[in-house]
């Protein structure tokens, strides 16, 4: 069962999201840049930059260390609203000043793949793989299961909000900046919040259920402007 959870966190974490990247470059000439940008965002705005700082202040600050522990509504709506300024903001500089010609819904997917595929990779995928690979199990089956789960709800939504933010570019409309913004922030505030009370697959019922709504979204997104006219 180890091997099997293992096995299947690798293809959701590791392998999908290599091969999504794969199929997209392969399909469309030039799509290979919103997808490194992506990838490049996330690596700098949460990896280089949010985690780093957070690190800072729980390791020093004692006065947000007893908050957290007091008030663990404000703490979770404090990482979920964190997150979602880091990544959503990071997603509006990068795409208004390196994606100037490439503002479409399937670059907004492509950057989305790219954003969300790394961050797959760095806190599942690799960690999966070397558990297969040594055969050292760092917990259950069952929340290994959930790890891929999540990785699969996460890639969908970063995708969405990619969407979200890339329509916002094109068409100076803050409110969908705003609209990825909230969404984020209440969906890692809700899943930071039950994490200590609720079963784990309750909770990936519900990241799964917004996963959905943001898919449909995308697809909706494609259907109505696949492209942009070069002009643009």
């Amino acid at each position: 069962m180890e091997n099997f959870s293992g096995i299947f966190t690798a293809l959701c974490a590791a392998v999908l999201p290599i091969a999504l990247a794969v199929v997209l470059c392969v399909r469309k000439k030039g799509i290979w840049k919103p997808i490194l940008f992506g990838a490049l965002t996330f690596c700098f705005f949460q990896v280089l930059t949010r985690i780093p700082l957070l690190g800072l202040v729980l390791a020093k600050q004692a006065w947000f260390i007893a908050l957290s522990a007091a008030q663990p509504i404000l703490y979770a709506l404090f990482l979920g609203a964190t997150a979602a300024l880091f990544e959503e903001g990071g997603r509006f500089i990068v795409m208004s000043l390196f994606l100037k010609k490439q503002r479409s819904p399937l670059d907004g997917i492509a950057f989305g793949v790219g954003h969300g595929g790394i961050e797959a990779l760095l806190f599942a995928g690799i960690n999966a793989i070397f558990m297969l690979a040594t055969q050292t199990f760092t917990s259950t089956p069952n929340l290994i299961i959930a790890g891929g789960v999540e990785r699969l709800s996460a890639i969908t939504m970063q995708i969405g909000f990619s969407v979200m933010v890339i329509k916002s570019v094109r068409e100076k409309k803050p409110l969908w900046l705003l609209l990825a913004f909230v969404i984020h922030t209440v969906s890692d505030f809700g899943a930071v919040l039950a994490s200590g009370t609720l079963n784990v697959w309750v909770i990936e019922a519900a990241i799964a259920a917004v996963a959905v709504l943001m898919a449909l979204f995308v697809v909706r997104e494609y259907k109505r402007f696949p492209c942009i006219p070069k002009e643009n």
